[in-house]
């Protein structure tokens, strides 16, 4: 049965940049997963989960990023 991956922080060590990312289902799409920074290209960034405030913003902000663009 498909499992959700659980939500993530990714951060770059080199320039501060970070992102919350909440997957909306198993299959992952560009954009869940970072292995290079966007901002300086420094690979590989820092990996950890979130905390349940974090995911619930994380989701929320995403959610309306996909509305704006429609």
């Amino acid at each position: 049965m498909p499992i959700r991956p659980q939500p993530r922080i990714y951060s770059c060590p080199q320039c501060g940049w970070s992102k919350t990312v909440a997957p909306r289902s198993d299959a992952l799409m560009p954009g869940d997963v970072y292995v290079r920074c966007p901002s300086c290209g420094h690979a590989p960034l820092s990996s950890a989960p979130t905390d349940a405030v974090s995911s619930v913003l994380a989701a929320g902000v995403q959610a309306l990023e996909r509305l704006l663009r429609q």
